[in-house]
């Protein structure tokens, strides 16, 4: 059988967790003392944290505009633009949107005031500073570096700096300059007067809405500088964008920061930049519409007032007003072809301008679709539409500072086999166009003969006509195009709208956490004491507790034995009212009892290890046992470091190893103690072959002359981990008593016996436990009994 049980550890009982918490109820209470107690300074002492909230919505679908409610403008529904939360949610983490926010607030530049106390970190101030700060960013310029400043009166300050390891930074390229450096200024300068040096360049104008000579604060203020890309990344990390729930197409949009004002005025701010650059994109196609037909008018208009000056011109001089029925009809004829040619030139043109812009353009967002430009052709119109939602996904990833991500790579593969497929559509209907033309041409060409046969007068008249009304039309239907755009432009808004700002009566504070923060304080000073006892008891290899012995045993104890407050060991004969003297009468009647129909005549006392105290339990049970008139023998068999002589005092002569070595007889060896009934046969002289006489059975004459002539036998061995007589003794003894001192006897030794015992099958073994404080033991609340029988005895004493 293995000794695996012993090592196991034992279950929590938390009955026992919480009783042996009680006996530390000092380190609990100064614990949480100290732990509230910090709790406390950190509410005090830490920055506060507000958190302003907002949210909005996608526009109604139904919400009608002049654009969508006028038939006449279904052309341009590609003006418009589709929303995607997902899409819109990434664009609101944008780092160029946070970036542009910071800008337009002017946050590069941070106002501050120092504490009085050491443990808080200076105040941000927020359109309540005492001066403003304005910087020439194409200068060199001083970042993370304090500038106090000390005003003198409303016309001059001080300006002060002493600071190692600044860095300098140029705001237009972005770019720290140099850094490592040191800098030390203390001068008196101007209000709004520019302060140059090699390291920065500003200038400070007094903020008379905040600044009061006759009430001013004593905290001293300074202000910073910071890097546009470190600002902007520390505000974009504590900005929450979510939507409302997984269902909703509504988002919340949060922000923290540490002065309540800012924080609302960034968060209103950075929305209403967002929706500003939301209407820009959607507007940027309309925008391009215009771009392209104003170019297109520039070069038509020239020659619609060529051809009109011309025809005026013309009629002036030859007094002709107008075509006669055949003119009419040829130029009726030649118009309609015109204006199919015209319709077929302006996709001409546009098809060109599609092969011109990817030639010369990286960036497709400025694309116009077909249907813009009132070109009829669906299968074009759908290509460019989701090239250019293809290229507003990439922009939205791109937005976000992500340089590499899972589906950018996808979308430019995407973009560029779009952009092929549009370009072979362009060469396709190029030549479909030009057979188209050629067509017009002949056609054109048959009614010019036609019209070649009419009077000269007329003929010429009708060419100068038809070249007028050609250049008018497309004038006109540029002009139109031009209006249905803008008009487009007009109408748009943006996919979102605020729905509930943040405002400075909904924010709220997030830290410090006041009541929470006493909690966990509360919570940790009950959990530290706690780990500590749990701790302690699990790296704790020596036996604490009657539990710890029950565990291994697997089964309870015979007798624990409290601890001797007295200078004597002989308690139960000079200490009788005592605990300790009555725990030993408790183990003489477990004994009795357990040996009621078979009594036990001899009794082995051992234990683990040295200094357990069995010599003490045998020497107080023995004169337990003597004490209701049984005739006891006591046998210090301890023949490697004897000390029951020492305890009756008694001289170690002439004792049980002059027995062993046929020197002395029974009767010689035996000494009477200053106990009635009892009597003692000590150790003798040490014996270098006590084991192996033992195994002889050098006492077994010994031990039958006492069962003749004793009721008790009481032998006191040795260690039985450290020496083998107390084992080869259990062949004498009718109950052996494992002894083990609490807070004393490890538990792996402990352990061992137990297994050794086992192996050797010794089952007629009993445990006691030694040393028990009368407060840790199950009958610590009747410690005040043993007090009252002691009084009760005294005054029967003093009676006497």
């Amino acid at each position: 059988m293995t000794n695996k049980r012993e090592y196991n550890a034992e279950p929590l009982n938390i009955k026992e967790l919480i009783k042996r918490g009680l006996s530390y109820k000092y380190f609990y209470i100064i614990s949480i003392i100290l732990l509230v107690g910090l709790a406390y300074l950190f509410n005090k002492f830490s920055t506060t944290v507000y958190q302003g909230k907002s949210t909005i919505g996608p526009v109604e679908e139904n919400r009608s505009s002049f654009l969508q409610s006028n038939e006449q403008f279904s052309s341009l529904a590609a003006l418009g633009g589709g929303s995607n939360l997902e899409n819109d949610i990434n664009s609101l983490q944008s780092f160029s949107l946070v970036s542009e926010t910071i800008n337009n607030l002017g946050l590069e530049i941070g106002y501050f005031k120092e504490s009085e106390n050491i443990f808080r970190q200076p105040r941000q101030l927020y359109n309540n500073s005492e001066y403003l700060v304005s910087i020439d960013k194409s200068h060199t310029q001083t970042i993370n570096t304090r500038f106090y400043i000390n005003i003198i009166n409303d016309s001059t300050y001080r300006l002060t700096v002493s600071e190692d390891n600044v860095s300098y930074y140029n705001y237009l390229d972005n770019k720290v300059i140099s850094s490592g450096h040191n800098l030390e200024i203390d001068t008196i300068c101007a209000f709004n007067q520019t302060v140059t040096t090699p390291y920065f360049k500003f200038s400070l104008a007094l903020n008379r809405d905040a600044y009061n000579a006759n009430s001013r604060d004593d905290k001293i203020s300074f202000f910073k500088l910071f890097h546009s890309d470190i600002i902007t990344r520390q505000y974009l990390g504590r900005l929450t964008v979510e939507p409302v729930s997984s269902r909703s197409t509504l988002i919340n949009v949060s922000f923290q920061g540490n002065n309540r004002n800012l924080t609302v005025d960034f968060l209103n701010a950075y929305l209403k930049t967002y929706l500003n650059q939301n209407l820009a994109k959607k507007n940027a196609i309309a925008l391009n519409t215009v771009n392209f037909i104003d170019s297109q008018l520039e070069e038509i208009s020239d020659s619609l007032m060529i051809s009109e000056s011309k025809l005026s011109d013309y009629r002036s001089a030859h007094q002709v007003t107008d075509l006669s029925y055949q003119g009419q009809q040829a130029l009726s004829q030649m118009n309609e072809i015109e204006n199919q040619r015209s319709t077929l030139q302006v996709q001409e043109r546009y098809y060109n301008y599609i092969l011109d812009y990817f030639n010369t353009n990286r960036d497709i967002a400025g694309l116009a679709p077909p249907s813009a430009l009132n070109v009829n052709d669906p299968i074009m119109n759908s290509l460019v539409l989701e090239l250019l939602e293809l290229n507003s996904q990439r922009s939205a990833i791109l937005s976000n500072n992500v340089e590499k991500s899972l589906f950018l790579d996808q979308i430019e593969n995407q973009i560029e086999l779009k952009k092929k497929t549009i370009i072979e559509n362009v060469k396709n209907s190029l030549n479909n166009l030009s057979l188209n033309l050629n067509e017009l041409d002949y056609r054109a060409e048959k009614l010019s003969n036609e019209i070649s046969k009419l009077p000269r007068t007329e003929l010429n008249m009708v060419s100068m006509q038809r070249q007028f009304n050609l250049t008018d039309a497309i004038y006109t239907f540029l002009l139109q195009k031009r209006s249905e755009a803008a008009i487009a432009m007009a109408s748009n808004y943006p996919d979102y709208e605020i729905l509930e700002p943040a405002r400075e009566i909904t924010s709220s504070v997030i830290a410090p956490k006041a009541t929470m923060n006493y909690l966990v304080a509360l919570f940790f000073g009950f959990l530290i004491p706690t780990m500590y006892i749990i701790l302690r008891d699990f790296f704790n290899e020596k036996i604490t507790r009657v539990n710890d012995i029950e565990h291994i045993l697997g089964r309870p104890i015979l007798g624990a034995i409290y601890n001797n407050p007295h200078k004597y060991e002989a308690v139960v004969h000079q200490a009788p009212g005592t605990p300790i003297a009555e725990s030993f009468r408790k183990l003489r009647s477990s004994i009795f009892l357990r040996s009621k129909n078979d009594p036990v005549k001899t009794i082995l006392v051992t234990s683990a290890q040295p200094q357990d105290g069995k010599s003490f339990v045998a020497m107080n049970l023995a004169s337990s046992i003597a004490s209701v008139g049984y005739k006891t023998i006591i046998i210090d068999c301890d023949l490697r470091l004897p000390t029951l002589h020492e305890k009756f005092k008694i001289e170690n002569s002439g004792g049980l190893s002059e027995f062993l070595a046929n020197k002395s007889g029974a009767k010689d060896i035996i000494r009477e103690t200053f106990v009635p009934n009892l009597h003692f046969i000590p150790a003798g002289p040490v014996l270098p072959n006590s084991s192996e006489l033992i195994e002889a059975g050098a006492l077994d004459d010994l031990i039958r002359y006492l069962k003749d002539n004793y009721e008790y036998i009481i032998i006191d061995s040795t260690p039985a981990a450290l020496v083998a007589d107390a084992t080869l003794l259990t062949k004498y003894s009718q109950l052996n008593l494992l002894v083990c001192k609490i807070n004393h006897t490890r538990k792996d030794v402990f352990a061992d016996v137990t297994a050794m015992f086992r192996t050797n099958s010794i089952e007629n073994y009993d445990v006691i436990l030694n040393d028990l404080e009368m407060k840790d033991s199950r009958y610590s609340r009747y410690h005040g009994y043993y007090k009252k029988i002691k009084d009760f005895d005294k005054k029967v004493q003093t009676k006497k």
